[in-house]
């Protein structure tokens, strides 16, 4: 693909997120988003061929995006979704401002409290995309539930991954299972970071540590874990 068709997408991208994350994939029209865009009508059935296959796209693009923020040694995510902050980098800011370099690596809670910060900042970065995401996920006649479906099966396979691995150093708590502590993972990031991104004023910090407070409730202590015999967490 060339970079002008490329560039056009990602315009085309930007300005639907914009206008469908606010009054949602009913109410606006190809007309509008090849306005907000600054292209002809043409070029969005040119690229895409229909809305539906635009928003399919474009909810793809944004996965792709999530997953790369969610995995460590993420710098700052690609492209553009309608950011309000500038790119992701700059919207999560400096972390020795917040906690600090050590705070967040440190102990066994050290990947999932990266983890999380990262998603939160993703969140803060691209507040459209989550607001499409969150209206059309629970809708039983929505058109793109099986992408959606997938959407969420890849991120809580990410989470579960590592909480498996935690599950190695730690034991999880009597009656816990993995599934359902990715869910609730889940679902405290995105109604926490969508709250903090309405709300700016929230630091960061405190932010990570309600959600890191899910996953630390689901397991033992390191001196429990270590005082006690391990047990499988798979199902059977």
């Amino acid at each position: 693909m060339s970079a002008r068709r490329t560039g056009t997408r990602e315009r085309l991208f930007a300005a639907a997120m914009e206008l469908i994350g606010q009054r949602g994939t009913d109410a606006v029209t190809v007309d509008e988003i090849a306005a907000a865009a600054g292209v002809a009508k043409g070029t969005v059935y040119y690229n895409f061929g229909s809305k539906n296959e635009l928003v399919a796209q474009l909810l793809e693009y944004g996965m792709a995006l999530l997953m790369d923020a969610l995995r460590p040694g993420h710098a700052q995510a690609r492209g553009d979704l309608g950011t309000t902050g500038g790119d992701f980098g700059a919207t999560r800011g400096d972390l020795g401002a917040t906690r600090g370099d050590l705070d967040a690596t440190r102990g066994d809670l050290g990947e999932v409290r990266g983890m999380v910060e990262r998603a939160l900042g993703f969140i803060e970065a691209y507040p459209a995309f989550v607001r499409l995401w969150m209206g059309e996920q629970w809708r039983a006649d929505g058109a793109w539930q099986p992408v959606l479906s997938a959407m969420r099966a890849r991120v809580l396979a990410e989470i579960r991954a590592a909480l498996e691995r935690l599950a190695a150093r730690r034991r999880p708590r009597e009656g816990q299972d993995l599934d359902m502590v990715a869910l609730a993972v889940f679902g405290a990031a995105f109604v926490v970071g969508t709250d903090r991104a309405a709300d700016r004023a929230r630091p960061l910090g405190p932010s990570v540590e309600a959600v890191v407070g899910v996953v630390a409730g689901a397991f033992e202590a390191p001196e429990q874990a270590r005082a006690a015999p391990r047990k499988s967490t798979s199902h059977q």
